[in-house]
């Protein structure tokens, strides 16, 4: 078996390694530290990233605004909420940060 860095595998080949260890880890052959795998995990979908939305925080007073340095179609920021995908992150100030 020839040894190849997630980064450089295509989704079927991922997709097999994983399936792979699903079954070694139901059988409790060859397993992978759960640390390991989320982190090469993260690696791959880290990869997938297309562009960054750089995002400035501007503090007036009390009141939190978020900033995206462009528009992008799948995020959107609105005052102190960014929505991404099915996700709504909601970002407040700390206590005695204002």
């Amino acid at each position: 078996m020839s040894t190849k860095a997630l980064t450089e595998m295509s989704q079927p080949e991922f997709d097999a390694l994983i399936d792979g260890y699903i079954e070694r880890e139901s059988k409790s052959y060859g397993e992978m530290p759960a640390e390991i795998f989320f982190d090469l995990l993260l690696e791959r979908i880290e990869k997938k990233a297309k562009r960054a939305v750089n995002v400035k925080v501007v503090v007036t007073g009390n009141r939190l605004t978020l900033v995206p340095d462009h528009k992008s179609d799948d995020i959107v920021v609105r005052n102190n909420e960014v929505l991404v995908g099915e996700r709504r992150l909601v970002f407040q100030l700390a206590a005695g940060a204002s």
